[in-house]
Protein backbone atom coordinates (compact mmCIF):
# COMPACT_ATOMS: atom_id res chain seq x y z
CA UNK A 1 0.00 0.00 0.00
CA UNK A 2 1.38 3.37 -0.94
CA UNK A 3 2.15 6.00 1.86
CA UNK A 4 0.90 8.81 1.00
CA UNK A 5 -0.84 10.29 3.52
CA UNK A 6 -1.86 14.03 3.95
CA UNK A 7 -4.12 16.02 6.25
CA UNK A 8 -7.81 15.29 5.66
CA UNK A 9 -9.31 18.43 4.15
CA UNK A 10 -12.59 19.61 6.18
CA UNK A 11 -15.34 17.59 4.29
CA UNK A 12 -13.25 14.39 4.50
CA UNK A 13 -13.08 14.96 8.33
CA UNK A 14 -16.73 15.67 8.71
CA UNK A 15 -17.35 12.73 5.87
CA UNK A 16 -15.69 10.03 7.59
CA UNK A 17 -16.21 11.22 11.46
CA UNK A 18 -17.60 8.45 12.72
CA UNK A 19 -14.81 6.71 11.70
CA UNK A 20 -12.04 8.99 13.00
CA UNK A 21 -13.53 8.81 16.58
CA UNK A 22 -13.22 4.61 16.95
CA UNK A 23 -9.65 4.41 18.60
CA UNK A 24 -8.93 1.04 16.41
CA UNK A 25 -8.98 3.48 13.41
CA UNK A 26 -8.81 7.19 13.65
CA UNK A 27 -7.51 9.41 10.72
CA UNK A 28 -4.87 7.72 10.22
CA UNK A 29 -7.50 4.58 8.94
CA UNK A 30 -8.99 6.91 7.28
CA UNK A 31 -5.78 7.60 5.13
CA UNK A 32 -4.50 4.00 5.01
CA UNK A 33 -8.05 3.26 3.03
CA UNK A 34 -7.82 6.32 0.73
CA UNK A 35 -4.32 4.84 -0.28
CA UNK A 36 -5.10 1.68 -0.52
CA UNK A 37 -6.32 -0.13 -3.70
CA UNK A 38 -8.87 -2.83 -3.85
CA UNK A 39 -10.16 -5.05 -6.50
CA UNK A 40 -13.72 -6.54 -6.72
CA UNK A 41 -14.49 -9.73 -9.17
CA UNK A 42 -18.16 -9.08 -10.33
CA UNK A 43 -19.94 -6.70 -9.73
CA UNK A 44 -23.83 -8.50 -8.92
CA UNK A 45 -25.69 -9.77 -5.85
CA UNK A 46 -21.89 -9.41 -3.78
CA UNK A 47 -19.89 -6.97 -5.61
CA UNK A 48 -23.07 -4.64 -5.04
CA UNK A 49 -22.49 -4.32 -1.23
CA UNK A 50 -18.54 -4.84 -1.49
CA UNK A 51 -18.73 -1.76 -3.79
CA UNK A 52 -21.28 0.37 -1.80
CA UNK A 53 -19.36 -0.07 1.42
CA UNK A 54 -15.87 0.24 -0.19
CA UNK A 55 -16.63 3.33 -1.95
CA UNK A 56 -18.38 4.86 1.33
CA UNK A 57 -15.48 4.16 3.37
CA UNK A 58 -13.04 5.62 1.17
CA UNK A 59 -11.19 3.10 -0.32
CA UNK A 60 -9.15 5.68 -2.27
CA UNK A 61 -8.77 2.87 -5.75
CA UNK A 62 -11.79 0.37 -6.51
CA UNK A 63 -10.58 -1.88 -9.88
CA UNK A 64 -14.40 -3.59 -10.58
CA UNK A 65 -14.25 -6.36 -13.34
CA UNK A 66 -17.40 -7.57 -14.80
CA UNK A 67 -18.14 -8.38 -18.64
CA UNK A 68 -22.17 -9.28 -17.85
CA UNK A 69 -25.30 -6.86 -18.37
CA UNK A 70 -27.57 -5.73 -15.71
CA UNK A 71 -30.86 -7.82 -16.24
CA UNK A 72 -34.45 -7.37 -14.98
CA UNK A 73 -33.92 -11.02 -12.17
CA UNK A 74 -30.85 -9.04 -11.08
CA UNK A 75 -32.65 -6.44 -9.65
CA UNK A 76 -33.95 -7.60 -6.85
CA UNK A 77 -30.28 -8.91 -5.38
CA UNK A 78 -28.06 -6.25 -7.11
CA UNK A 79 -28.88 -3.21 -5.29
CA UNK A 80 -26.78 -0.86 -6.78
CA UNK A 81 -28.57 -1.36 -9.93
CA UNK A 82 -32.17 0.26 -10.87
CA UNK A 83 -34.78 -0.82 -13.38
CA UNK A 84 -33.33 2.48 -15.69
CA UNK A 85 -29.54 -0.10 -15.40
CA UNK A 86 -31.66 -3.14 -17.16
CA UNK A 87 -29.17 -3.49 -20.16
CA UNK A 88 -26.33 -1.79 -19.56
CA UNK A 89 -22.83 -2.71 -18.41
CA UNK A 90 -22.73 -3.50 -15.40
CA UNK A 91 -19.84 -1.86 -14.67
CA UNK A 92 -21.11 1.52 -16.63
CA UNK A 93 -23.99 1.35 -13.96
CA UNK A 94 -21.34 0.80 -10.90
CA UNK A 95 -19.47 3.93 -11.97
CA UNK A 96 -22.03 6.07 -12.26
CA UNK A 97 -23.46 5.02 -8.89
CA UNK A 98 -19.70 5.31 -6.98
CA UNK A 99 -19.31 8.86 -8.28
CA UNK A 100 -22.37 9.70 -6.76
CA UNK A 101 -21.71 8.01 -3.56
CA UNK A 102 -17.81 9.45 -3.10
CA UNK A 103 -15.66 11.40 -5.46
CA UNK A 104 -12.87 10.28 -3.11
CA UNK A 105 -13.18 7.18 -4.76
CA UNK A 106 -11.20 6.25 -8.13
CA UNK A 107 -12.67 3.80 -10.32
CA UNK A 108 -11.35 2.02 -12.69
CA UNK A 109 -13.31 -0.77 -14.51
CA UNK A 110 -13.14 -3.89 -16.95
CA UNK A 111 -15.95 -4.58 -18.57
CA UNK A 112 -14.72 -8.37 -19.13
CA UNK A 113 -14.51 -11.65 -17.53
CA UNK A 114 -11.16 -12.44 -15.73
CA UNK A 115 -9.35 -15.37 -17.64
CA UNK A 116 -5.82 -16.28 -17.52
CA UNK A 117 -4.53 -14.78 -19.28
CA UNK A 118 -5.87 -11.49 -18.13
CA UNK A 119 -5.91 -11.78 -14.41
CA UNK A 120 -2.28 -11.50 -13.30
CA UNK A 121 -2.12 -8.09 -14.58
CA UNK A 122 -5.92 -7.14 -13.43
CA UNK A 123 -5.00 -8.03 -9.68
CA UNK A 124 -2.06 -6.70 -9.56
CA UNK A 125 -1.12 -3.70 -7.60
CA UNK A 126 -4.01 -4.41 -5.74
CA UNK A 127 -3.27 -4.04 -1.79
CA UNK A 128 -6.40 -6.60 -1.30
CA UNK A 129 -9.15 -8.46 -3.77
CA UNK A 130 -12.81 -9.68 -3.32
CA UNK A 131 -14.29 -12.33 -5.14
CA UNK A 132 -17.95 -11.49 -5.89
CA UNK A 133 -17.81 -13.95 -8.56
CA UNK A 134 -21.31 -15.94 -9.92
CA UNK A 135 -19.19 -19.40 -10.81
CA UNK A 136 -16.66 -21.28 -9.66
CA UNK A 137 -14.15 -21.36 -12.16
CA UNK A 138 -13.53 -17.59 -11.38
CA UNK A 139 -13.19 -18.03 -7.54
CA UNK A 140 -10.86 -20.71 -7.78
CA UNK A 141 -8.89 -18.55 -10.33
CA UNK A 142 -8.89 -15.69 -8.05
CA UNK A 143 -7.65 -17.96 -4.98
CA UNK A 144 -4.80 -19.13 -7.04
CA UNK A 145 -3.43 -15.96 -8.61
CA UNK A 146 -4.17 -14.11 -4.76
CA UNK A 147 -1.73 -17.08 -3.78
CA UNK A 148 0.78 -16.77 -6.39
CA UNK A 149 1.12 -12.62 -6.00
CA UNK A 150 0.52 -13.01 -2.58
CA UNK A 151 -2.30 -10.50 -2.06
CA UNK A 152 -4.97 -11.32 0.83
CA UNK A 153 -8.33 -11.79 -0.48
CA UNK A 154 -11.85 -12.81 0.52
CA UNK A 155 -14.23 -15.49 -1.43
CA UNK A 156 -17.82 -15.94 -0.67
CA UNK A 157 -20.24 -18.28 -2.47
CA UNK A 158 -24.68 -18.11 -1.95
CA UNK A 159 -27.40 -20.24 -2.48
CA UNK A 160 -31.13 -20.13 -1.32
CA UNK A 161 -30.81 -18.80 1.87
CA UNK A 162 -27.56 -19.74 2.90
CA UNK A 163 -23.82 -18.68 2.13
CA UNK A 164 -19.78 -19.45 2.93
CA UNK A 165 -16.67 -16.93 3.33
CA UNK A 166 -13.36 -17.35 3.27
CA UNK A 167 -10.41 -14.86 3.54
CA UNK A 168 -6.63 -15.88 2.82
CA UNK A 169 -3.78 -14.39 4.00
CA UNK A 170 -1.43 -16.38 1.44
CA UNK A 171 1.39 -18.13 2.66
CA UNK A 172 -0.63 -18.19 6.24
CA UNK A 173 -3.62 -19.39 6.26
CA UNK A 174 -5.67 -22.48 4.28
CA UNK A 175 -6.41 -21.48 1.25
CA UNK A 176 -9.58 -21.74 -0.60
CA UNK A 177 -8.31 -24.90 -3.17
CA UNK A 178 -7.05 -26.79 0.35
CA UNK A 179 -10.71 -26.60 1.53
CA UNK A 180 -12.31 -27.76 -2.00
CA UNK A 181 -8.94 -29.20 -3.69
CA UNK A 182 -10.90 -28.96 -7.59
CA UNK A 183 -14.07 -27.72 -9.18
CA UNK A 184 -16.97 -30.24 -9.45
CA UNK A 185 -18.67 -30.62 -12.49
CA UNK A 186 -21.96 -31.63 -11.07
CA UNK A 187 -23.07 -28.77 -8.77
CA UNK A 188 -25.66 -27.17 -11.72
CA UNK A 189 -28.34 -28.58 -9.34
CA UNK A 190 -27.47 -25.58 -7.00
CA UNK A 191 -27.00 -22.72 -9.42
CA UNK A 192 -29.05 -19.61 -9.22
CA UNK A 193 -31.32 -20.48 -11.67
CA UNK A 194 -32.64 -23.60 -10.35
CA UNK A 195 -32.59 -23.51 -6.74
CA UNK A 196 -33.05 -19.61 -6.19
CA UNK A 197 -31.40 -16.90 -3.63
CA UNK A 198 -33.02 -14.76 -1.27
CA UNK A 199 -31.74 -11.33 -1.83
CA UNK A 200 -30.57 -11.01 1.57
CA UNK A 201 -28.04 -13.11 1.75
CA UNK A 202 -25.38 -12.19 -0.94
CA UNK A 203 -26.10 -8.50 0.70
CA UNK A 204 -25.24 -10.57 3.99
CA UNK A 205 -22.08 -12.08 2.74
CA UNK A 206 -20.70 -9.20 0.60
CA UNK A 207 -20.79 -6.85 3.46
CA UNK A 208 -18.98 -9.69 5.24
CA UNK A 209 -16.66 -9.50 2.98
CA UNK A 210 -16.00 -5.41 2.61
CA UNK A 211 -15.68 -5.77 6.10
CA UNK A 212 -12.76 -7.93 6.21
CA UNK A 213 -11.16 -5.98 3.47
CA UNK A 214 -11.57 -3.04 5.65
CA UNK A 215 -9.74 -4.22 8.73
CA UNK A 216 -7.05 -6.12 6.51
CA UNK A 217 -6.23 -2.29 5.13
CA UNK A 218 -6.41 -0.36 8.61
CA UNK A 219 -4.13 -2.61 10.12
CA UNK A 220 -6.57 -5.18 11.62
CA UNK A 221 -6.46 -9.12 11.26
CA UNK A 222 -8.84 -10.65 8.94
CA UNK A 223 -11.17 -13.55 11.71
CA UNK A 224 -12.43 -15.74 8.84
CA UNK A 225 -9.10 -17.52 8.36
CA UNK A 226 -8.27 -21.17 8.43
CA UNK A 227 -11.72 -22.47 7.82
CA UNK A 228 -14.57 -21.94 6.07
CA UNK A 229 -17.33 -19.76 7.52
CA UNK A 230 -20.91 -20.99 7.34
CA UNK A 231 -24.82 -19.27 7.69
CA UNK A 232 -28.25 -20.19 6.98
CA UNK A 233 -30.56 -16.74 7.01
CA UNK A 234 -33.49 -19.13 7.00
CA UNK A 235 -32.81 -20.20 10.45
CA UNK A 236 -30.16 -18.13 12.16
CA UNK A 237 -27.49 -20.45 12.29
CA UNK A 238 -24.04 -19.35 11.86
CA UNK A 239 -20.78 -21.49 12.26
CA UNK A 240 -17.20 -21.70 11.81
CA UNK A 241 -15.36 -25.11 10.33
CA UNK A 242 -11.75 -24.61 11.39
CA UNK A 243 -9.85 -26.13 8.29
CA UNK A 244 -5.68 -27.01 8.52
CA UNK A 245 -3.88 -25.76 5.54
CA UNK A 246 -3.31 -29.22 3.34
CA UNK A 247 0.28 -29.32 3.21
CA UNK A 248 -0.18 -30.53 -0.53
CA UNK A 249 -2.08 -28.28 -1.99
CA UNK A 250 -2.11 -27.54 -5.41
CA UNK A 251 -2.06 -23.63 -5.11
CA UNK A 252 -0.24 -22.90 -1.74
CA UNK A 253 2.48 -25.60 -1.30
CA UNK A 254 5.24 -23.76 -3.05
CA UNK A 255 4.41 -25.36 -6.55
CA UNK A 256 7.62 -25.27 -9.22
CA UNK A 257 5.40 -22.94 -11.62
CA UNK A 258 2.91 -20.51 -10.62
CA UNK A 259 -0.21 -23.11 -10.67
CA UNK A 260 -2.55 -20.29 -12.28
CA UNK A 261 -0.46 -20.77 -15.80
CA UNK A 262 -0.44 -24.64 -15.69
CA UNK A 263 -4.15 -25.52 -14.34
CA UNK A 264 -5.85 -26.88 -17.70
CA UNK A 265 -9.38 -27.41 -16.11
CA UNK A 266 -11.83 -24.52 -15.21
CA UNK A 267 -14.84 -25.12 -15.60
CA UNK A 268 -17.64 -22.72 -15.77
CA UNK A 269 -20.30 -23.14 -13.80
CA UNK A 270 -22.91 -20.61 -12.96
CA UNK A 271 -23.66 -20.04 -9.28
CA UNK A 272 -26.31 -17.55 -7.07
CA UNK A 273 -24.66 -14.16 -7.22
Amino acid sequence: MKKNFHKLTDDQVHRYSRHIILTDFGSEGVNKLLNATVTVVGAGGLGCPVIQMLASAGVGHIKVIDGDLVDLSNLPRQTLHLTPDVGRKKVDSIADKVKAINPDVKLEIFPELLTRENSAEILKGSDYVIDASDNFATKFLVNDVCVHLNIPFTIAGVVQWMGQLISVNPGETTCYRCIFHTISAGDESMSCSAAGVINTVPSFAGILQANEAIKTLIGKSQKFTNGLFTFDLAENIFDFISIKRNPSCAACSNPKEPFYLTEKYYIVNDECN
